[in-house]
């Protein structure tokens, strides 16, 4: 007897199989259950920005304001800019506007390598570069090359330039040439 009951639930076990087999094949061809969707990977982060603002604060008051067309991270950790614009405050209040085709921000020094057409306006003052940087812990504008400047009657290149911009003190390490269309500046009477 127990045989015969063995192998009579062996028999039923086995015609369950072969209709869950026979009721899948139905079911899939017959449009069964939608197909999983394909797992997408996951996506990368992004890492471009359009039109940021960055601001430098002492004290309660600013310092500076940087400003781009787009900016993204590299891998390095800096950021590139797009025609940037940074804004420094001077001590009086005064603003000095740099602006050039590209640049390099570095968010853990705060500095700021600018490339391609720079150009600095402060008051009647222009200064033009290929290449200028913002030191923040020194406060300064470096020109570490050939620049050109020129004023209301001055007209003036030279090389390695810095400006500090606490103080709005400027210094030129390597050399400049002036040319003064206005020779009657302060002390120099004919």
């Amino acid at each position: 007897m127990q045989t015969t009951a063995w192998r009579g639930l062996k028999w039923g076990s086995l015609a369950l199989s072969l209709t869950a087999i026979v009721a899948t094949i139905v079911l899939m061809q017959n449009g069964g259950p939608q197909q999983a969707a394909p797992v997408q990977t996951a996506e990368k982060p992004k890492t471009e920005v359009k039109s940021p603002v960055m601001i430098e604060r002492k004290d309660g008051k600013i310092t500076w304001q940087l400003r781009a067309g787009e900016a993204s991270q590299q891998l390095d950790g800096k950021m590139h800019l797009s025609q940037p614009t940074l804004v420094l405050y001077t001590e009086s209040g005064q603003k000095i506007n740099i602006d050039s085709g590209q640049a390099w921000f570095e968010p853990v020094r705060r500095d700021v390598r600018f490339k391609d057409h720079v150009v600095v306006h402060f008051n009647e003052w222009t200064v033009r570069s290929e290449l200028m940087l913002y030191v923040s812990a020194k406060d300064e504008i470096q020109v570490p090359g050939a620049f050109k400047l020129s004023g209301k009657s001055i007209k003036a290149h030279g090389r390695k330039m810095r400006f500090q911009r606490s103080t709005e003190e400027l210094n030129v390490d390597d050399g400049i040439w002036i040319e003064d269309s206005d020779p009657h500046w302060r002390g120099a009477l004919p």
